[in-house]
C-alpha cells in the first residue's frame, strides 16, 4: 500500500473552476445567453440571466476563452492558466457592435493589449498582470513592470521604481486607484511631487489587468502631463474562499478572499510586512551608506457587494507605513512615510448607459528629521512635517446613444487640504521657511465621444477643463483621437490634446526671506506646464500572437516654471521631487520627440518575447533661450524580454525569464575639477549645463519559477535576480575633496530575490 500511494500520486489529475461574469461595456447591463467556448476540449456554456458563466471541475492547465453574441464584437481571453491553487473569476465587457449596411469585410481583431477605456485609441496598453508578472527584475512592482514598455525608463537609478516616460519628468505621472486619483503608492517616496519610491505598496497579486499610458490621454484623465497608471483592484471570490501566503527577501504577504453575504458579494484582504532589513543585513546589497535600516508595511482590501436593482457598491482601501534610520559618525537622519487611500465607489447601470461614482479620503504624511555635530555638539539641522489629507468625489456618467455613437462625460471635486512645515539650519538656527495650514479647491469637468463611422474608422473628441483656487490657475484641454483598421491587420491611429499638472502645494507657498526680515511666497502664482502631444502610431498583427507596433511623438511644452534669473539653470522639466528655492516665473519651453518599436509576442505556446527600441530628444529652454539637454535625455533605450515554460508532468512546471536593458545614460552638468580643488568644494562648468553624459546603462536580469500544484492547493518557488552580471553602471558623480578628485556612485549591484508562495 505504501509502495501504491506516490503512483497514485503521481497519476492523479488535479481540477479547479473557471467562472465569471460578462456584461455590456457602456450600460453595465448583464448579458444572457453569451455564448462561452473553452479551448482546448471545444467545452461551450452560456451566460444565465445573470450574465454567469462556469466550466467547474476543469483540470489544470493552460486555456482560452472564446465569447459571442449576436450583435456584440467577440472576445476571447487567451493564456489563461489554471492552478490547483486557485479559481479563474473572469469578468468580462463585451462591446455592441454597430450594423452597418455595406459589403462584408474582414476586420482584424485589436491587440490582445489593447486598453480596458475604449477611448484611449494610442500610447495606451493594458497591463496584463498575469503576463507581467513573468517579466525578470518585476519584483512583483507594477512601476517596475512598467520599464518594459517602449519609451519609459528609469530616472538613472534602479534603486528605486522612478518612471520617466518619454524625456519627461517624473513628476507628470498621474497615479489613480478605482477610477480616482491617489497619492503616490510607494514607500520611501523622495519629497514632495515625488511619484516613486524604492517599492510599490501594491504588489502585483492584488491587482485586475489595469491601463498603463504614455501620451495623448482621453479628456477624463487631468491632472497628468507625463503618463497614467489608471489601476484597478482584483475582487475576490464570491463562491469559495481561497488564501493566499508568500515568504520573501523584500517581505511576508498573506492574502485571503471569499464570498460575503447572500447576494453574490465578496471580499478581498491583502497585507505585506518588510523583511527587507534581511537583505541588507546580508551584506549582499547596499543601498545606501551607514547603518540603513528601512522598514515598511502595507495593507489593502476590497468588499464587493451586489444591491439588486440598485447597482453594485465597493469598498476599498490601500494603506502603507515605512519608516527609516540612517545613523552616521557625524549626522542621524530619520523619516516617516504613511499614505492610504480609502473609497466607495457604486455603479448603477441603465438602460442606455451607466452611472459611476467614486468617494475617496486619501492622506499623504511625511516627516523628516536630520541632527548633525556642529562645533563638536549635536544640533538638530532639519524638521519637516508634510500632510495632505484629501476629499475627491468623481462622478461619471457614460450614454450609449446608439451601437456607434457613446459619450462620457463626467466631474471631478477635488479638497485638497495641507499642513506643512519646514525647518531649515542656517548655519546658526533653525529658520521656518514653511508654516502653513489650510485646504484649497481643485475642481475638473470632461466630456469625451466616441463615434464609429465604419467597421474599421473611430474617432474620439473631448475636452477637459480645470480650476485651482489657491492662485485661480484655471484651463480648457482640447483631446482627439482616431484609429483605422485595414483589412491586412493593421491598425492606424493618431492623438492630440493638450495635457498638465499641478505642482506639489509646498511649491507654491514656500517662503522667501527679504534682508529686512519679512518673507513673502514669489511663487504662489505659478501655472501648471501646458503639454501639447501628438502621436501617430501603427499597429500591424503577425499572426495570431505576435505583433509589431510603431509609434511616433512630438510633445511642445509651454509656460514651464524657470528661474527668473536670465542666467538661471534651474527648469522643473529637470526636477523629480522637492520644494524648488529658486523664484519661478512661466517663461520656458520644452521639447519631447521621439519613435518607438515594439515587437512582442504574446505568452502561446508555453513561449513569449518582448523587445522594445525607442530613439528619443528630449531639450529644454529658459530665460537666455538656449536650447538644452533635459537631465532625462538618454537620446535611446531598449528591452530584450524572454520567457519559456516547462511542463514537467502533470504537477510541475518550470518558468524561465531574462530581460537585457540598456540606455543612455542621464544627463549632468560637469565638475570644474581645478575650481573645485582651489575652493575645496564643488564647482560646476556653468558653461556646459547638462551637457555631459554618464555612461551607457545597462543590465541583465534572470527569473526561475518551479511550480507544484497538489489537491486544493499549488506551491511556488521563485528566484528573481537583478544585476546577475553585476555590472557597474555609473549614476553620479562627485568631486572627492579627500583625493582631490572624483568619487563615482553607481547602480544596485546583483540583487537576488528569492520567495516562496502558497495558494489554498
Amino acid at each position: 500500500m505504501l509502495f501504491c500511494i506516490p503512483a497514485l500520486g503521481w497519476g492523479q489529475v488535479f481540477q479547479q473552476s473557471i467562472r465569471g461574469r460578462i456584461t455590456d461595456k457602456q450600460t453595465l447591463q448583464t448579458l444572457s445567453g453569451v455564448s462561452v467556448q473553452l479551448e482546448p476540449g471545444n467545452r461551450v456554456v452560456y451566460t444565465d440571466s445573470l450574465g454567469r458563466f462556469s466550466f467547474p471541475k476543469t483540470p489544470i492547465g493552460r486555456y482560452k476563452i472564446q465569447c459571442s453574441l449576436l450583435g456584440y464584437a467577440p472576445f476571447d481571453i487567451p493564456f489563461l492558466e489554471l492552478t490547483s491553487g486557485k479559481e479563474l473569476l473572469l469578468p468580462i465587457e463585451m462591446e455592441e457592435k454597430p450594423n452597418f449596411l455595406q459589403e462584408i469585410r474582414v476586420i482584424s481583431e485589436r491587440p490582445k493589449d489593447q486598453a480596458r477605456n475604449e477611448l484611449a485609441i494610442v500610447s495606451t496598453r493594458q497591463f496584463s498582470l498575469t503576463e507581467a508578472n513573468r517579466y525578470a527584475g518585476g519584483f512583483q512592482d507594477p512601476a517596475r513592470m512598467s520599464l518594459n514598455f517602449a519609451g519609459v525608463t528609469n530616472a538613472g537609478s534602479d534603486q528605486n521604481n522612478e518612471i520617466i516616460i518619454r524625456g519627461n519628468s517624473p513628476k507628470g505621472l498621474l497615479w489613480r486607484m478605482e477610477g480616482i486619483e491617489i497619492p503616490n503608492p510607494n514607500h520611501f517616496g523622495d519629497g514632495q511631487g515625488s511619484t516613486s519610491g524604492i517599492i510599490s505598496m501594491i504588489n502585483s497579486t492584488s491587482l485586475a489587468n489595469s491601463d498603463f499610458m504614455s501620451g495623448a490621454f482621453p479628456a477624463e484623465y487631468g491632472n497628468a502631463s507625463s503618463g497614467v497608471f489608471d489601476l484597478r483592484f482584483r475582487r475576490g471570490n464570491n463562491e469559495k474562499r481561497e488564501y493566499m501566503a508568500q515568504l520573501s527577501v523584500v517581505g511576508i504577504d498573506l492574502a485571503a478572499e471569499g464570498p460575503m453575504g447572500k447576494q453574490g458579494g465578496s471580499y478581498r484582504v491583502g497585507a505585506r510586512y518588510s523583511t527587507l532589513e534581511l537583505l541588507l543585513k546580508s551584506g549582499l546589497v547596499n543601498i545606501n551608506s551607514g547603518n540603513f535600516k528601512p522598514a515598511y508595511r502595507d495593507f489593502n482590501y476590497t468588499l464587493d457587494i451586489p444591491l439588486k436593482k440598485a447597482g453594485n457598491l465597493s469598498l476599498w482601501g490601500l494603506m502603507g507605513a515605512n519608516d527609516t534610520e540612517d545613523e552616521k559618525t557625524t549626522s542621524k537622519d530619520y523619516s516617516k512615510g504613511l499614505m492610504g487611500a480609502f473609497g466607495i465607489s457604486h455603479k448603477l447601470p441603465m438602460k442606455k448607459g451607466h452611472l459611476s461614482t467614486n468617494l475617496a479620503f486619501t492622506i499623504e504624511s511625511t516627516e523628516i528629521s536630520r541632527n548633525e555635530i556642529i562645533a563638536s555638539l549635536w544640533k538638530n539641522t532639519r524638521d519637516q512635517s508634510y500632510q495632505y489629507p484629501n476629499w475627491r468625489l468623481n462622478s461619471t456618467y457614460v450614454h450609449k446613444f446608439s451601437s456607434s455613437l457613446s459619450a462620457k462625460v463626467g466631474v471631478v471635486f477635488s479638497r485638497l487640504g495641507f499642513d506643512l512645515r519646514e525647518n531649515r539650519w542656517d548655519g546658526k538656527k533653525l529658520v521656518n521657511y514653511l508654516q502653513e495650514t489650510d485646504a484649497a479647491w481643485y475642481s475638473q469637468a470632461y466630456t469625451q465621444v466616441i463615434k464609429k463611422w465604419t467597421p474599421s474608422f473611430q474617432t474620439t473628441l473631448g475636452v477637459h477643463a480645470y480650476q485651482f483656487s489657491l492662485n485661480e490657475a484655471k484651463g480648457m484641454e482640447p483631446r482627439l483621437a482616431l484609429s483605422y483598421e485595414n483589412e491586412r491587420g493593421g491598425r492606424f491611429g493618431f492623438g492630440m490634446g493638450w495635457h498638465s499638472r499641478l505642482e506639489p502645494i509646498s511649491t507654491y507657498l514656500y517662503k522667501r526671506y527679504q534682508v529686512n526680515g519679512f518673507f513673502v511666497q514669489p511663487n504662489k502664482s505659478i501655472l501648471p506646464s501646458q503639454a501639447m502631444h501628438q502621436v501617430l502610431s501603427y499597429d500591424q498583427r503577425m499572426g495570431e500572437n505576435t505583433r509589431l507596433k510603431i509609434e511616433a511623438y512630438w510633445q511642445n511644452i509651454q509656460q514651464v516654471p524657470v528661474d527668473t534669473l536670465k542666467t538661471g539653470q534651474f527648469s522643473m522639466l529637470n526636477y523629480s521631487s522637492g520644494i524648488p528655492t529658486q523664484i519661478l516665473e512661466n517663461k520656458g519651453q520644452g521639447i519631447n520627440k521621439g519613435i518607438e518599436l515594439t515587437l512582442e509576442r504574446f505568452f502561446a505556446d508555453n513561449f513569449y518575447y518582448l523587445l522594445t527600441a525607442s530613439l528619443f530628444d528630449s531639450k529644454y529652454q529658459n530665460k537666455d533661450l538656449k536650447w538644452r539637454n533635459t537631465q532625462f535625455n538618454n537620446m535611446y533605450a531598449g528591452n530584450i524580454l524572454l520567457g519559456k515554460d516547462f511542463k514537467l508532468n502533470k504537477q510541475k512546471s518550470l518558468s524561465l525569464n531574462l530581460r537585457y536593458l540598456m540606455r543612455g545614460g542621464n544627463r549632468y552638468t560637469p565638475i570644474n575639477l581645478t575650481e573645485s580643488i582651489k575652493k575645496n568644494t564643488t564647482v560646476l562648468q556653468s558653461a556646459r549645463i547638462m551637457e555631459a553624459q554618464h555612461p551607457n546603462f545597462e543590465r541583465i536580469d534572470f527569473s526561475i519559477a518551479y511550480r507544484i500544484n497538489r489537491e486544493g492547493h499549488a506551491w511556488s518557488i521563485r528566484a528573481d535576480l537583478q544585476n546577475i552580471l553585476n555590472t557597474k553602471n555609473v549614476i553620479e558623480e562627485r568631486y572627492d575633496s579627500s583625493i582631490k578628485g572624483f568619487s563615482y556612485r553607481y547602480a544596485l549591484p546583483l540583487i537576488p530575490i528569492f520567495s516562496s508562495r502558497l495558494d489554498f
